[in-house]
């Protein structure tokens, strides 16, 4: 696929993602991934695809599709997924295995220095939440009911 074939369907995708179409933005992004783009381009649309199963709702496909961005970085030696994917388990109250998988990332020789700072910071953000104390009233509600 040449590169404006390529830029012609991501516009079109975000512009239908825009529009609340997300159905054909979703369409457009998987087209893309199953097409001849480099496995890089092909992970940022992974990552799309996985903010629209976010929006749907649809947090097992949206986790599905995150993991498979991880896979299509990795073996560049790329982290850009792995921190989206760790900041939503954030969001999803999944810190435990966001800290794990910014270690994993961490862990890597080949970050630059300013992606360790970040990374570390990120860590350190959520070894302070994880370790946040939680206080309940006496004879208040149980969690989760409401």
């Amino acid at each position: 696929m040449n590169y404006k074939d390529f830029q012609n369907r991501v516009d079109y995708g975000t512009q239908m993602f825009d529009a609340g179409n997300l159905q054909a933005a979703l369409e457009a992004f998987t087209s893309l991934v199953n097409s001849d783009i480099s496995d890089l381009d092909k992970s940022s649309m992974c990552l799309n695809i996985a903010v629209i199963y976010d929006k749907l709702g649809n947090l097992s496909l949206c986790l599905e599709w995150y993991y498979k961005a991880v896979q299509l970085e990795k073996p560049h030696c790329r982290f850009e997924a792995q921190e989206y994917l760790a900041t939503y388990l954030k969001q999803i109250n999944k810190p435990r295995e966001s800290l794990k998988l910014l270690e994993s990332v961490l862990a890597s020789t080949h970050l630059t220095e300013a992606e360790k700072v970040r990374v570390r910071e990120n860590i350190e953000s959520l070894k302070v939440e994880i370790n946040k104390p939680v206080y309940r009233r006496p004879g208040g509600p149980e969690e989760g009911s409401g």
